[in-house]
């Protein structure tokens, strides 16, 4: 019966033993969970900082496009308006 309690004690020592190892191992994925949800939200935040960047580039980037359309056009104008009165 001694023997039997022995090995039951050990048992009992062991699986104690475990649950504070384990306890450890869930306090440590606790703390790289966290961790990596920072490092998710900071990689949102900055993505979102990169959206806004390329959109306000893309508006930028059209405005100056318009830009362009129009001083093609004057300067088709101009030129053709020079050129219409050499004709003359």
């Amino acid at each position: 019966m001694t023997d039997r309690l022995d090995r039951i004690e050990a048992a009992i020592e062991a699986n104690a033993a475990q649950i504070q190892t384990n306890s450890a191992a869930i306090a440590e994925l606790r703390t790289t969970v966290n961790s990596l949800v920072q490092v998710v939200e900071i990689h949102q935040r900055n993505h979102e900082v990169s959206q806004r960047n390329f959109e306000a580039s893309q508006r930028t980037f059209e405005a100056i496009m318009n830009e362009i359309r129009g001083l093609r056009t004057e300067s088709q104008r101009i030129l053709e308006h020079l050129f219409g009165q050499e004709e003359n």
